[in-house]
């Protein structure tokens, strides 16, 4: 009986399940003993803790595992199979416990703390430095207290310097330490790190605070830690992270000697040359090394060649700008195809950060041919960098490039001309960017062009590909914004007459324009002058405008291009501004030196009109007046004056 109970419990067990989800209400209890009942009830709560561990979601601990003697009688057993869904709960199921989230994160910190502790055997040191670092570095630190701050920053940290600068967060320390401690204390970070130099540059972070130690160094430091990187030049060139930190070197803090030396690594000559620190440029140095001269040549392009892969770092440094101009100004150009067509995937704005480098882009415009240039212009157009090319120290040779190879005067007007008039003011303010609005106006004219200038524009001429004369491409530049500049000047005489520099401006464009804009220009510049409350300030006085003396003598150079206006059967700016002075206004001019030679100008010119009005226009009252001055001006006009023809009656 006893082994048909057992087989019948086992039955049941296996059909337990099925009978919870239905809505049976048989009981099959009744004919099981004590100890089978037992031993049902045991297998659902084993159930229930399955499933009752399901549900706990959120902890993230490990839960462990029923014993194996469990996990046998589970799988003797199927009827304790996994339910899906939320099991139906009795009145002795406990609720799961929530994990104190508090606690847990408490031992995550602590655990971190620990671990960081470990891999950094100063880290105490390091926290307190930078608690103090907060203090030091605001702005409403007293001085005496930052000092104080600053010297237990350095006590907490001078034993460290070298960890300190490979690490983000130290290296800010080190930095503000650099910049904001007394001279001791920097000279004292600086030389307890200048052995580590060579380190440091390879690092994202370190090299920054060799940034700060060049700069806050004295010359000796500097010094040693450029002579540190002999010999490794090249290769730090090359690197990302330091190839900046060498431009600057180059560039600001190095000496002619160190220049040399530095250059010397970049040619692949420094082992043959040894210590040549008289020799200047590429030419010379092969110069002074004939028997080598295929060897350095060889490993000059080789290098050249490496630079050109990192876009990013090495090729917008002024060692490399001048490492490759001067290349190509030895060969002339030849032999370089492969490397100019590599160029022209650069984006011009990386050349003019040099002077060098504007000079090369200089070269790769010539030697582009119509489609490379017209898409430098639409890159130029696209990144809106006219203005910046129109006013910097040496990229404004890169739009005269341009115009001088460009036959395609159509795609200029689209792509550059815009900018140009769009940002006028700003332009014709800059020292730079007037050489830009001379080009397009006086073409290579040596009254406002240095030699220097011309000279190298003239490279070009055995380079660039053009078919169009240029005579012809200037004509078409100037017929596209000369009007644009008259208008300007006609609506703005004040900004035009602001100063002498802006005013060699006016001048250019006065002298190229033509027409009725022409005429209209003069006429607002002439009524501009003519009006006494009009002032400038010249060496730190208000004065009218013609008696500026900058402006003075541009109005002169103005009225002497009415003899060339005469003959083109032109309006003359004399004939314009004798027409509308007044008595009142000579009655001031006359008094006033500048403002007589400026009569005198106008009486010298060959516009027989404004001979006439002037000197019909003095009375006796103005002569006598006129003779009574002491001034040099006043003498000249009276000898000028016939005061047979010319007094009132």
């Amino acid at each position: 009986m006893t082994m048909k109970r057992t087989s019948s419990t086992k039955n049941s067990i296996k059909k337990k399940p099925k009978i919870l989800n239905t809505e049976d209400t048989i009981d099959y209890t009744k004919s099981l003993t004590s100890e089978d009942i037992e031993t049902v009830e045991s297998g659902f709560k084993e159930l229930d803790i399955a499933e009752n561990i399901g549900k706990i979601k959120t902890n993230k601990k490990k839960i462990p595992a029923i014993e194996k003697t469990e996990q046998n009688s589970e799988k003797g057993n199927k009827s304790f199979k996994k339910i899906k869904g939320k099991p139906k709960s009795t009145n002795d199921d406990k609720p799961t416990e929530k994990p104190n989230w508090k606690e847990f994160k408490k031992e995550k910190q602590e655990l971190r703390l620990k671990r960081k502790t470990q891999k950094c055997p100063f880290y105490e040191a390091v926290m307190k430095a930078k608690k103090l670092w907060e203090t030091v570095r605001r702005d409403d630190c007293p001085k005496e207290k930052r000092e104080a701050l600053m010297n237990e920053l350095f006590k907490f940290s001078i034993s460290h310097l070298e960890t300190m600068v490979f690490s983000h967060d130290t290296a800010r320390i080190v930095q503000w330490m650099l910049k904001l401690g007394t001279p001791e204390i920097r000279s004292q970070v600086i030389n307890e790190l200048i052995k580590h130099v060579p380190k440091m540059l390879l690092s994202k972070y370190a090299c920054l605070c060799v940034k700060n130690m060049l700069k806050k160094g004295d010359a000796e430091q500097r010094k040693i830690i450029i002579n540190s990187l002999k010999g490794k030049i090249y290769a730090f060139t090359l690197h990302t992270n330091s190839a900046k930190i060498m431009d600057l070197i180059y560039t600001t803090y190095a000496t002619q000697e160190q220049q040399n030396m530095m250059m010397h690594e970049l040619y692949g000559a420094s082992s043959i040359l040894c210590d040549s620190p008289n020799v200047l440029s590429f030419t010379e140095v092969l110069k002074n090394s004939p028997n080598t001269k295929d060897i350095i040549l060889a490993k000059t392009k080789d290098h050249i060649k490496k630079f050109v892969l990192k876009q990013k770092t090495s090729m917008q440094t002024t060692l490399v700008h001048t490492l490759i101009y001067e290349y190509i100004l030895y060969t002339g150009g030849k032999d370089c195809d492969e490397l100019f067509t590599s160029l022209k995937e650069f984006p011009i704005e990386i050349f003019y950060t040099s002077k060098s480098g504007c000079h090369l882009a200089m070269y790769i415009i010539w030697s582009a041919n119509s489609k490379e240039k017209k898409s430098i212009l639409k890159q130029i157009k696209t990144t809106a960098s006219t203005r910046d090319l129109a006013t910097s120290e040496h990229g404004y040779l890169i739009l005269l490039a341009l115009f001088d190879s460009v036959d395609d005067t159509v795609l200029v007007k689209k792509t550059i001309i815009p900018e140009i008039l769009k940002n006028i003011d700003t332009i014709v303010t800059d020292e730079y960017g007037r050489r830009v609005i001379f080009s397009l106006v006086a073409w290579r004219d040596t009254s406002y062009f240095h030699p220097r200038d011309i000279e190298l524009l003239k490279k070009g001429e055995s380079i660039k590909e053009c078919k169009k004369d240029d005579n012809v491409r200037v004509k078409e530049l100037l017929n596209t914004v000369s009007d644009h500049f008259l208008q300007h000047i006609q609506e703005n005489p004040n900004f035009w007459l602001s100063n002498g520099s802006i005013a060699m401006v006016l001048l250019a464009i006065l002298k190229s324009g033509s027409g009725d804009k022409l005429k209209e220009a003069m006429t607002s510049v002439a009524n501009y002058l003519i009006d006494p409350n009009n002032k400038v300030e010249d060496k730190d006085v208000k004065v009218p405008v013609y008696e500026h003396s900058g402006l003075h003598m541009v109005l002169r150079k103005i009225i002497g291009h009415d003899k060339i206006l005469v003959k083109n059967n032109e309006t003359t700016f004399s004939e314009i501004l004798s027409s509308i002075i007044t008595d009142d206004t000579l009655q001031l001019w006359i008094q006033c030196n500048r403002a007589c030679f400026l009569l005198i100008a106008m009486i010298e010119s060959d516009v027989q009109s404004a001979v006439e009005r002037i000197k019909s226009s003095i009375s006796t009252t103005m002569l006598n007046l006129l003779m009574k001055q002491k001034f040099s001006g006043a003498k000249v006009l009276v000898t000028k004056l016939n005061p047979e023809a010319s007094i009132k009656n």
